[in-house]
């Protein structure tokens, strides 16, 4: 009898543990696809990526990749679906072709971000963080100023990079013709 349940604890204990795995596999699918996030929109896809330079208020130049949203529909996408952990490593450079008084929001985005607004000559005028919401009220963000670059990052950027409101500039050079 020992050598029977011997044998058949072999049998079931891999069948049990991969049981067990293909569980947890598809509960942690189930979860992820129940957040509402994806890695790639449609809109982030169009996005292309260009290297970005940043001069802190330091004079500490700071290059980094990141989608750059030139179009109306990837401007409208922005992280709108993304997940999270996409957000943590990723940036997005709205860029308009000239001067906007747009406001950005925190609808569909699936976690906290900062925003850096820049003007013409790419100085920063204000960052800001922007928090989603679950309560229905829509809040909308802007700097109380035209700008016609805004840079969309994980929260915390701007503070560790040391980018400073007046002091930072983002150089532009590779974004368009400087005159």
């Amino acid at each position: 009898m020992r050598i029977i349940l011997d044998a058949l604890k072999a049998f079931l204990t891999p069948v049990v543990g991969g049981l067990l795995w293909v569980f947890c596999f598809f509960a942690s699918v189930f979860v992820y696809a129940d957040s509402g996030c994806t890695n790639l929109t449609s809109g982030m896809a169009t996005m292309h990526q260009e290297e970005v330079s940043i001069i802190n208020g330091q004079g500490k130049i700071i290059r980094f990749k990141s989608y750059i949203a030139d179009d109306n529909k990837e401007r409208a996408s922005g992280y709108q679906h993304i997940c999270q952990a996409i957000i943590n490593k990723t940036t997005i450079l709205f860029v308009y072709s000239k001067s906007v008084s747009a406001r950005f929001h925190m609808r569909n985005v699936k976690g906290a971000l900062d925003i850096g607004f820049f003007d013409d000559k790419g100085v920063l005028i204000k960052s800001l963080r922007m928090d989603t919401y679950d309560d229905g009220n829509s809040r909308l963000y802007y700097p109380g100023k035209p700008f016609r670059f805004a840079l969309e990052a994980k929260p915390g950027f701007f503070s560790a990079g040391n980018f400073s409101d007046g002091k930072t500039r983002l150089l532009i050079h590779s974004l368009y013709d400087e005159d």
